[in-house]
């Protein structure tokens, strides 16, 4: 049946004038599109840790390996570094970092790993020294001794961070424990030396703090956790610090109205937040991506992420394009003595184009479940997401980004 003209040109009319805020309110209550993604997954038994190196061609692991001696059968412990091919998921070269009794604790610290921005060097982290090593042949350059006690063990490396363009020096993050704060140190990568430390004398930076590099490393950030997770932030407490990293000089402390965590450092001098606090406190406000300029402190911009929020990690690419948040979903629980009293529902991740704030892609779930939040690690390019978590038992997973 062929509609008469004037009938048709009615009904086109009715479709095209549909209120605007109708329109709106339509693509308001559209779900977040969540494309299908290739996905490597990574069966390195051990892992602790890991890192993609820039171009995403290889994934760095820290490995914790038992062995029965034949001589003694007593267990030993030993930490290794791999590099893995995740495309082929083979590995193509291992080194043993540290030999240990296996009664030795392992803490939450250790078996973190860091690809510098041109893919030359590579840091592990063992819990007792930060090895410096050449990223392709995994040759030491050099061991750093932090001077930290071995037991009790309430001071912890927080963060370490590299600069993107020039990789001179590490910076690490420390946390004293029990509310003391901590110190951002700087570390000569070839010879291991000491150069400049920042120390703040409260805060409880091991519960989610972070540490940033400007690319031209002449500038960091560190964030600051005045409070537990959880607790009232002081109206005019600054939870964001900037410094020189050749004067030493503190050059802005920014109050970003909630507990900062994760941080990206722009080339054009601006700061990208993300909140410490867990999901189940989210409130108006509170879980929003935020872009301040670095030098003025002044709030340029924020970026929703509806229905959770963003925590935990975040990374940025190398042109300052692409940002990845973790956006997992949380609960409370009625486990009021735990350490995190949150049980983990869904984990996601989300990148989104900076400059403009549009959401790119959001990931499927994440699988396998795990009750612990996943890390996050960012190719170069921003086309390869890298997923792990801090245990033993777990995959690591690489997606690949369209």
């Amino acid at each position: 049946m062929v509609l008469p003209i004037t009938v048709l040109t009615l009904t086109l009319g009715i479709c095209f004038v549909a209120p605007a805020h109708a329109q709106n309110a339509r693509r308001a209550r559209a779900p977040l599109k969540e494309k299908t993604m290739r996905v490597h997954s990574l069966r390195v038994a051990g892992q602790w840790g890991a890192d993609i190196s820039p171009d995403g061609n290889s994934v760095a692991v820290a490995v914790l390996r038992k062995v029965v001696a034949p001589e003694t059968n007593n267990e030993e412990a030993f930490v290794d570094v791999e590099i893995w091919d995740f495309r082929a998921n083979k590995r193509m070269a291992q080194r043993t970092l540290e030999h240990r009794p296996a009664s030795a604790p392992v803490t939450a610290e250790w078996g973190q790993v860091r690809y510098s921005g041109d893919g030359r060097v590579l840091l592990v982290y063992d819990g007792e020294l930060l090895s410096v090593l050449q990223a392709d042949t995994l040759e030491e350059i050099t061991r750093i001794d932090l001077g930290l006690p071995a037991w009790p063990r309430d001071s912890q490396v927080v963060d370490l961070a590299m600069p993107r363009e020039a990789a001179r020096e590490v910076a690490v993050l420390l946390s004293w424990g029990g509310g003391r704060g901590g110190a951002v140190r700087l570390y000569d990568l070839q010879t291991g030396a000491l150069g400049r430390q920042w120390e703040f004398d409260h805060g409880y930076p091991e519960l989610g703090a972070r540490v940033a590099w400007k690319p031209d490393g002449r500038k960091l950030a560190v964030s600051l956790l005045p409070v537990v997770p959880g607790v009232q932030l002081p109206k005019d407490e600054k939870t964001l610090q900037v410094m020189d990293a050749e004067s030493g000089k503190i050059l802005a402390r920014i109050n970003t109205g909630y507990l900062a965590g994760p941080i990206c450092f722009t080339a054009d001098d601006k700061l990208v937040t993300a909140t410490a606090e867990s999901g189940w406190t989210l409130v108006l406000g509170t879980h929003k991506i935020k872009i301040w300029n670095a030098t003025s402190e002044r709030l340029l911009r924020e970026i929703e992420s509806a229905p959770s929020g963003v925590r935990e990690s975040l990374a940025l690419s190398a042109d300052g394009k692409r940002l990845l948040g973790y956006v997992g979903s949380e609960k409370a629980t009625l486990n009021l003595s735990a350490s995190d009293p949150t049980e983990i529902l869904e984990q996601k991740f989300r990148l989104w184009d900076l400059p403009s704030g549009r959401i790119v892609t959001t990931s499927p779930k994440i699988l396998p479940p795990a009750d612990k939040r996943a890390q996050l690690r960012l190719s170069a390019k921003g086309d390869f997401v890298l997923v792990f978590w801090n245990s033993v038992d777990k995959p690591v997973l690489v997606y690949e980004i369209e």
